[in-house]
């Protein structure tokens, strides 16, 4: 298990990386300059967001099918995001404060999963602490969404979430940097 694992953090094509940093980065910039927007469209932006990176680790998953013990992962990782984005574009009317809870979930079990790779698979000291750095805001992040979900904090979870997905891009960005060199 933890080869697989370990070639599923270290063995990623930094392409991949660069996509999904792109992506995130953009939907935080767009978060956080456009909060109203947002606000309006946040569950399709959400949506959208997570079926396209969704969509780049099934592609990753099916792409190293029986060429690394990590295939499972991806596909595993890239099937769930699919679903939560399909059933939020086939669902748009999702109360907000049922939406934030879903995203504060998402956040934060992506912060774990973060911190745990930086933990046990990360072999480079410089790669752990950018695991590191994307589990913690992830963690924080995702308890804020999770625990005030409440109308009167919208605005400031869609700034909180452009903020979060504004690091975990730029982290998601400096990882495809480090692995490209």
């Amino acid at each position: 298990m933890s080869s697989n694992v370990k070639e599923y953090v270290d063995g990623h094509h930094w392409g991949l990386f660069v996509l999904q940093g792109l992506v995130t980065v953009l939907f935080g910039v767009v978060a956080l300059f456009l909060p109203g927007l947002t606000l309006a469209n946040l569950v399709t932006l959400f949506a959208v967001y997570v079926t396209v990176v969704g969509v780049v680790e099934l592609v990753h998953g099916l792409r190293d099918l029986g060429k690394s013990g990590s295939w499972w992962f991806s596909l595993l990782v890239g099937v769930v995001m699919l679903l939560v984005g399909v059933s939020l574009v086939r669902n748009p009317v999702t109360s907000m404060d049922s939406f934030f809870v879903l995203v504060g979930t998402v956040v934060l079990a992506r912060g774990v999963a973060d911190l745990f790779v930086s933990a046990f698979y990360s072999t480079k000291s410089d790669s752990r602490l950018l695991w590191v750095i994307s589990g913690v805001v992830g963690v924080v992040a995702g308890i804020m969404l999770w625990r005030h979900p409440e109308a009167w904090f919208l605005v400031d979870a869609v700034g909180l979430l452009g903020l979060y997905a504004l690091v975990v891009g730029s982290v998601g960005l400096a990882y495809a940097s480090r692995m490209h060199d």
